[in-house]
């Protein structure tokens, strides 16, 4: 609709974003590959899939990973190298990077999935480069090539942990340490052009055919942050969601100094929401892709990441009961996967008060686990019965 009515224009070098979590469910990436192919063919306009990586650097003396993110097409990973991954591998990258759970108190997979990715990507956007730069560093292989040698291995990840204060088992820490080390060392360079089907004519970087003009990704944060805006699809069905984004401005506002500690909204974005202002609500949505020629086919309540634990227990319950062809076993669309991978990333540690081990799961401490509404048993998990609305956890 805004690509339609002219909102979204592509010589003003506007963008749409997909920020890939490798959890959602099959039929959210046909939609989102369909959306790009029509928004490109019909309107011109780029439409980037991205994800979260993490690479090998250069820290405080030593190396250690730090994040980043990747540009991917719309083509799953095993059929083309530079596709999009849907089996949870982001996801556990994630996991296994930050050393804890995701949790209704701490929702580490929105930040770290969606938002500081997109800012990073932003930055290189709105900086006017051709796109993501090489980011890592350059020690080669042991064969020579430039793909690079790892460096950083699962002892020394183990060790600096620990001598940072880090309270989780050894052996918990090694477990993720080792599959960090099995992950790519880099990110190679890449171009936006090899990502999209539009013609980049009116980006920044082709006003001038110096070929010794190089641009530099633009500020995110600081004074001379980006100026920028950022459409948000929130419906007027959702005041208070638009409130909390609207009230997060004003600390991103006063978020100009490196000690600041709000992070989840460049001080430089202003956050505009069309589908409020213009009164639309869930029941116009729905019309509106009913007169379409396609749409997003999951399940009713499913949401794009169907087991999400903001849910609520009880509809998890109903969502892993619910037949649904499309499920694939052994990834985040089943039940399965999500006890799999909690059982593997809960991080456990003595009580702070008192005898015993703390454990600390997607529902929090001490809580039920995954495993447990798997097997369809709910003690310990009441206080989460309810959950949030869909996609609540995106503010």
């Amino acid at each position: 609709m805004a690509a339609e009515e002219g909102l979204l224009r592509p010589e003003r070098g506007d963008l749409l974003l997909f920020a890939n979590t490798s959890a959602e469910h099959p039929g959210t990436y046909e939609f989102a590959a369909e959306c790009k192919r029509r928004i490109e063919h019909d309107f011109g306009l780029p439409f980037l899939w991205f994800e979260f990586c993490t690479v090998e650097d250069a820290w405080r003396g030593e190396y250690w990973r730090r994040e980043t993110y990747r540009l991917v097409k719309p083509e799953p990973i095993e059929n083309h190298p530079d596709g999009f991954r849907s089996r949870g591998e982001v996801f556990e990258e994630m996991l296994s990077f930050q050393g804890i759970l995701p949790n209704p108190h701490s929702r580490t997979c929105t930040a770290k999935l969606k938002l500081y990715p997109s800012h990073k990507l932003l930055g290189d956007w709105l900086g006017g480069t051709t796109g993501p730069a090489h980011a890592g560093h350059h020690w080669p292989g042991d064969n020579g090539c430039a793909s690079g040698a790892n460096l950083v291995g699962a002892e020394q990840f183990a060790e600096g942990y620990i001598s940072r204060g880090g309270s989780a088992p050894r052996e918990q820490v090694l477990r993720r340490a080792k599959h960090l080390a099995s992950l790519p060392s880099q990110r190679p360079a890449q171009d936006f052009s090899d990502f999209t089907d539009v013609p980049l004519v009116n980006h920044r970087r082709n006003q001038d055919n110096s070929s010794a003009v190089k641009f530099r990704p633009a500020l995110m944060r600081g004074k001379k942050a980006a100026q920028h805006v950022r459409l948000l699809g929130l419906r007027a069905d959702e005041p208070k969601r638009v409130d909390r984004v609207l009230m997060r401005c004003l600390f991103a506002e006063g978020a100009t100094t490196s000690g600041c500690t709000v992070n989840t909204q460049p001080p430089g974005e202003r956050p505009y929401f069309p589908l409020h202002d213009a009164g639309i609500d869930a029941d116009d949505v729905i019309k509106f892709w009913r007169e379409r020629d396609f749409d997003l086919d999951i399940p009713i309540g499913a949401g794009n990441c169907t087991f999400c634990f903001m849910k609520g227990t009880r509809k998890l319950l109903e969502l892993s009961a619910l037949p649904d062809p499309r499920r694939n076993l052994g990834t985040p669309s089943d039940i399965g996967w999500w006890a799999d991978i909690e059982q593997r990333h809960m991080r456990t540690e003595p009580r702070r008060h008192g005898d015993g081990i703390s454990t600390f799961g997607f529902f929090g401490v001490n809580s039920g686990t995954f495993e447990d509404l798997s097997r369809r048993c709910i003690d310990g998990l009441n206080r989460y019965k309810e959950g949030t609305p869909a996609c609540d956890c995106t503010d």
